[in-house]
């Protein structure tokens, strides 16, 4: 509702309840207008009026939670919310209004019986189904979060929001060619749904259409100038020169205090990508410190102690008897291959090459390994591996294969998954696949960790804000694999990236050695390959192999004291 026809209602509503100042109705929607206005002490005592005239009335109890979630009190929202299906069992929109807050609350299980209450009640309410789908997403039930936003778009065709959210949940399964189909069909649906436009964007990203991800991230911007997400990303990937406009508005809009921090922070790492490709390392390392100033006051510090715990117990738990002991578990196949390393030290390139071979298949940055982890140890999921008996490993073997195998051709030799922080995964990976293989990629410390500080990595990824934590990383990351070559009952070759960048053709034969492949001459054409690449490395590995990489901090010396700090020669 525009602000005219807003003002309109109000005045309806006003006059109603100068004939009757006990309607409850105009009382009611007199509160959730005020609300929406930002009036919010009035939208208060009219929802309280309501609720006083008819107390019984399990819609005005609902609309002054609505109220109040306007105003973001969700704790008092949820009360109401509560009382409304105290009221009546069988109001299938209270059970909705109650599941929502209970999520924005932190209480997931609570929200999520609301939610399906709400939908035993009235299974039409695509809403619902997308509600309950995010907070399927939030506790790592992909397949069943898919559902519920594919039921969504069923039952509303119409919703653009129900299929950008599908179309989410499938680019994040690496099913870019369907989700692009359906963010295009949420934009057409809605032309100024927004987070259309912007998963449109990353969809053809990670497809390579360049021109056309500028095209969605320029349609946003035409739309809400200021647009952080769409900004930074079209700052990211501008390979000209960026107009002059533009560049003022990005850093007036890093020095801007009113702004959020992440706000801040993706502006300042699309002006740092920008800069840095130019050139202009003096203005690309004072991005990248407004950036990653900004990320760390927002998202917090890396907890060193807690990840210091975690390789403790890895090595601790994970000896050689460990293995011994647990022979003749998991499955025989010998299809997958796991490439782990620290982010940017080289795991895209080096799929991108295997995947090139005829028999090979590259499935991306797969979330399944940690995610059965994490199944079988909710809070520890490091520790899974400990949990696991002959039964379950199979179970889990099953599990993962499956998802290792979606979109993959039928009789693939080899079978990779990139995800790099699998190293510390490593053991359950050897209980599931005896006979799998490992390719542990590594890089240059200053250039990696250069290259991790610069890239607009998750905000869950606290580590990627500092150099003295980046360093901390890197030496526990290096204690755990030294522990693996010593233990794992698995196959690892060690691929350094200035080794792989400076003779491609022999780093890439040893490879497919590596893997009991005959030698194919198209896996030193990867820079031609059309596959969809879902990683910040996605427009290196589509250009022939360049040096220019190794080295790359030293131009930065001057500006980034600290990165020689953290990581002497």
């Amino acid at each position: 509702m525009d602000r005219g026809a807003e003002l309109e209602a109000l005045e309806l509503c006003d006059a109603a309840l100068l004939v009757d100042p006990g309607d409850a109705g105009a009382h009611r929607q007199r509160g959730l207008l005020l609300a929406a206005a930002g009036r919010d002490r009035e939208a208060v005592a009219a929802a309280q009026r309501a609720c006083e005239l008819q107390p019984q009335d399990a819609r005005a109890a609902s609309d002054l939670g609505r109220v109040h979630v306007m105003r973001e009190r969700f704790e008092i929202a949820a009360r109401c919310f509560h009382l409304a299906v105290t009221l009546d069992r069988r109001f299938a929109d209270g059970w909705h209004n109650l599941g929502t807050a209970l999520r924005r609350l932190g209480r997931p299980e609570e929200a999520f019986a609301a939610l399906k209450h709400a939908l035993v009640l009235d299974g039409s309410r695509s809403g619902t189904y997308i509600n309950l789908g995010a907070l399927l997403i939030e506790s790592q039930q992909l397949d069943d979060a898919l559902e519920c936003f594919e039921r969504a778009a069923r039952l509303d065709p119409t919703l653009a929001h129900a299929q950008s959210r599908l179309a989410a949940q499938l680019a994040s399964r690496g099913k870019l060619q369907r989700a692009e189909g359906l963010f295009r069909q949420s934009v057409t649906l809605d032309p100024r749904h927004t987070e259309g436009w912007l998963g449109l964007g990353q969809a053809l990203e990670d497809l390579g259409d360049a021109d056309g991800a500028l095209g969605c991230y320029r349609n946003v911007l035409a739309r809400e100038a200021g647009h952080a997400v769409a900004l930074g990303r079209q700052l990211a990937l501008l390979r000209g020169e960026a107009a002059p406009a533009l560049l003022q508005a990005a850093n007036a809009a890093l020095e801007d205090t009113h702004r959020t921090d992440e706000a801040r922070a993706l502006i300042g790492y699309g002006l740092a990508k920008y800069h840095d490709r130019r050139g202009e390392s003096a203005a690309a390392a004072t991005a990248g410190i407004a950036a990653n100033a900004a990320r760390r006051r927002g998202a917090g510090a890396f907890d060193r102690a807690a990840f210091d715990a975690r390789v403790d117990t890895i090595i601790r738990t994970c000896d050689a008897d460990f293995f011994d002991q647990r022979r003749g578990y998991g499955l025989g196949t010998d299809q997958p291959v796991f490439i782990v390393g620290l982010p940017r030290s080289g795991t895209t390139l080096t799929e991108q090459i295997l995947a090139s071979h005829p028999l090979f298949h590259g499935a991306g940055e797969l979330p399944d390994l940690p995610r059965l982890a994490a199944k079988v140890m909710p809070t520890a999921p490091w520790t899974a591996c400990s949990h696991v008996d002959a039964g379950k490993s199979r179970e889990l073997a099953f599990a993962y294969l499956k998802a290792l195998r979606d979109g993959a051709p039928r009789g693939c030799l080899r079978i990779t998954d990139k995800a790099p922080f699998n190293f510390f995964q490593l053991g359950l990976a050897a209980l599931l696949f005896p006979q799998a293989r490992v390719i542990h990629c590594r890089r240059g410390a200053r250039d990696n960790a250069l290259s991790i500080w610069m890239e607009n990595f998750n905000p869950d990824q606290h580590y990627a804000t500092d150099f003295g934590d980046l360093a901390h990383l890197r030496d526990g990351y290096e204690r755990l694999m030294a522990h693996w070559h010593e233990v794992l009952p698995l196959e690892i070759l060690d691929v350094d990236y200035e080794a792989l960048v400076g003779d491609v053709e022999t780093q890439a034969r040893r490879m497919v050695e590596f893997l009991d492949a005959p030698w194919d001459r198209r896996c030193l054409d990867f820079h031609a390959s059309n596959r969809a690449v879902q990683t910040p490395s996605r427009w290196q590995v589509r250009q022939r192999i360049y040096t220019g990489s190794v080295g790359r901090w030293k131009p930065y010396a001057p500006y980034l004291p600290a990165l020689e700090e953290a990581f002497p020669a």
